[in-house]
């Protein structure tokens, strides 16, 4: 009996030929898949393809649109004035958490480089 290394299997040979036949096999199906998605959607080509993408995106703008118009409770007006309020308010209270106690805003010292406090 000889003593076989597994060198001489050639297995590196073997695992190229199958890896090339799963990546030629993985192309075809993807390729299927694609006509059958394009068949699907009544498309002949790529550029078709890209139109129905559009007017969908287009489609579903619109309606988001018109379903946020009639659906909003407040006016456009009522509501900027609403979030100008809510920005002045947390604005006077972000000022009133960060000052110093004297009116002024707390600053970071920099003293460590002779700078001094603004």
């Amino acid at each position: 009996m000889t003593k076989m290394d597994l060198k001489d299997l050639k297995l590196d040979e073997v695992l190229d030929e199958v890896r090339g036949a799963a990546v030629k096999r993985a192309a075809e199906l993807l390729g299927e898949g694609r006509g059958q998605a394009r068949r699907a959607l009544g498309a002949h080509d790529n550029g078709a393809m890209f139109s129905v993408l559009t007017i969908g995106i287009v489609v579903g703008a619109l309606v988001g649109a018109a379903v946020a118009l009639l659906t909003t409770p407040a006016s456009g007006s009522e509501t900027r004035r609403k979030i100008a309020d809510l920005r002045s308010r947390e604005r006077a209270e972000t000022w009133e958490s960060a000052s110093t106690g004297d009116g002024h805003p707390a600053a970071p010292a920099y003293s460590d480089l002779g700078g001094s406090r603004v």
